[in-house]
């Protein structure tokens, strides 16, 4: 067994082995109540505990609202999300800088989401545009949840084929020494401390949004 395989079975122990796909959301098992690094501070003014000044984003990071989402690459739900909400968000709010959308890793529905997960920051601490290039043909190309799809072998081929810019042998080397594991497990203790129970989980501002439609997300920016 490889060191990445362990460390990624070594995560896959601390969430939930069996999820349930719904009509919203995936579903994980109920989170403890921990709190996140508390090295980590968000920038002045922001939604606090969820470590914004690492998180992708897409916007003005100075924007009066801010748009938080848990997801993980492999969920189902979260794909529908990016295509039926996100897209229409950046267009009415985020493109115009009323609104700034944040990204944060949830990988719990198999090891190969902790994989997906470790290759997107990995990218993003090469150049945030590698990480947004990742992130849509991740979503394009999403497999079945409950196949491991989200191999080493198809993120390196989609890496070279797709992102080419990018630094390919530097990117190979981080991933398999894991260099940015410690990212992806706080943004679990975010989640945990935030009482995410699974993806897509919405924040407005810092409140979680229950009905997380393009409808729902817009009353909530809204102040409806």
């Amino acid at each position: 067994m490889t060191r990445i395989d362990f460390t990624l079975k070594r995560i896959a122990v601390l969430l939930l082995a069996v999820v349930v796909l719904t009509a919203c959301s995936v579903k994980r098992e109920e989170p403890k109540a921990v709190s996140p690094d508390p090295g980590v501070t968000d920038k002045a003014g922001s939604s606090t505990g969820f470590n914004l000044d690492n998180q992708p984003y897409l916007g003005n990071p100075d924007a009066p609202v801010q748009i938080i989402e848990f997801a993980d690459y492999k969920c189902p739900a979260c794909k529908r999300w990016k295509d039926e909400v996100l897209t229409p968000l950046k267009a009415d709010y985020i493109d115009g800088g009323q609104a700034v959308y944040y990204y944060i890793d949830l990988p719990f529905l198999a090891p190969d989401s902790t994989l997906a997960a470790l290759a997107g920051e990995t990218l993003y601490q090469q150049d945030p545009s590698y990480f947004w290039a990742y992130f849509n043909l991740m979503m394009e190309h999403q497999g079945k949840k409950d196949e491991e799809w989200a191999n080493r072998e198809f993120i390196i081929g989609l890496v070279a084929d797709e992102i080419p810019q990018a630094d390919l042998e530097r990117f190979t080397q981080e991933l398999d020494e894991e260099k940015y594991l410690p990212q992806i497990e706080n943004d679990i203790r975010i989640a945990d401390a935030h009482e995410v129970g699974g993806t897509p989980s919405v924040f407005v501002n810092g409140q979680m949004v229950e009905d997380v439609s393009y409808e729902g997300i817009k009353a909530a920016i809204d102040g409806e």
